[in-house]
């Protein structure tokens, strides 16, 4: 951090990143989308002032102002999900296990009650962009085309514009948009990598990889937990975050 001008404090977009406990992509979202103003040095590096940074993101709403709004939006979405059929129900009781997995691992992990609050909340609402997916593709009980599976991959995307026109939630939709996000970059929507990919992401991740392979859907069939936990080895460290897997691991096994 640099003082300039008037006393003011200057952070870096990393330091901005870590002050605020959000992804590195996410303050370089703010600053190309023109939501942050910064100063550039004569190398083209961005700074941004103090003052800007608690007027664009310190939101200051309460844990329970944000979960009064996540309980009131999820269960219109669950209601939504039910309305469709089978299909719907399954992703209802899905989104509730990934929320209830997603709050034992964020305890195991130790982290503040701010955050193991907010990740809970992504995690109930993390599938909400499905609303906005056609219908026919989420009833279709076989395996889906290209082009289907093209759609569905809209849903974090569209679960952000949703979750983050909502003050309270604002916070939350950052972990909704990149839980399909993989540590090797290979995932989805931004290809983002390792910790540039939110903790609280990097959880939901596994947590609903791990409820969808236990869970029976009308597309397939639910396999065993040691099963699972086998397909989540075998990814951590490409698709999972390999600490977060043996973290969670050791928390189903005690289960």
């Amino acid at each position: 951090m640099k003082k300039k001008f008037e006393g003011d404090i200057y952070f870096t977009p990393k330091q901005a990143a870590e002050y605020f406990n959000l992804s590195l992509s996410t303050i370089k979202n703010y600053i190309y989308a023109g939501k942050l103003r910064t100063l550039k040095t004569p190398g083209g590096h961005h700074r941004i002032s103090k003052a800007e940074l608690f007027a664009t993101l310190d939101r200051r709403v309460s844990p329970e102002d944000m979960l009064s709004s996540a309980v009131f939006l999820s269960n219109i979405t669950m209601a939504l999900f039910n309305a469709i059929g089978p299909a719907g129900r399954a992703l209802s009781r899905h989104v509730q296990n990934v929320s209830e997995l997603c709050s034992q691992i964020a305890k195991k992990l130790g982290l503040s009650d701010p955050d193991l609050n907010r990740i809970k909340i992504a995690g109930l609402v993390h599938d909400i962009g499905h609303i906005g997916i056609d219908k026919r593709i989420l009833l279709k009980s076989g395996p889906l085309s290209a082009q289907e599976y093209e759609s569905i991959k809209k849903h974090p995307a569209l679960g952000y514009q949703t979750l983050s026109s909502i003050k309270e939630l604002s916070g939350v939709a950052d972990l909704v948009i990149q839980h399909h996000e993989r540590i090797d970059g290979s995932g989805y929507p931004k290809g983002l990598k390792g910790n540039d990919i939110h903790v609280g992401s990097r959880i939901i991740a596994i947590a609903e990889a791990y409820d969808s392979m236990v869970s029976e859907h009308s597309y397939k069939r639910p396999i065993s937990k040691d099963m699972a936990i086998t397909e989540l080895m075998q990814h951590r460290g490409t698709q999972f975050d390999g600490d977060i897997v043996d973290t969670f691991v050791k928390l189903i096994c005690l289960s």
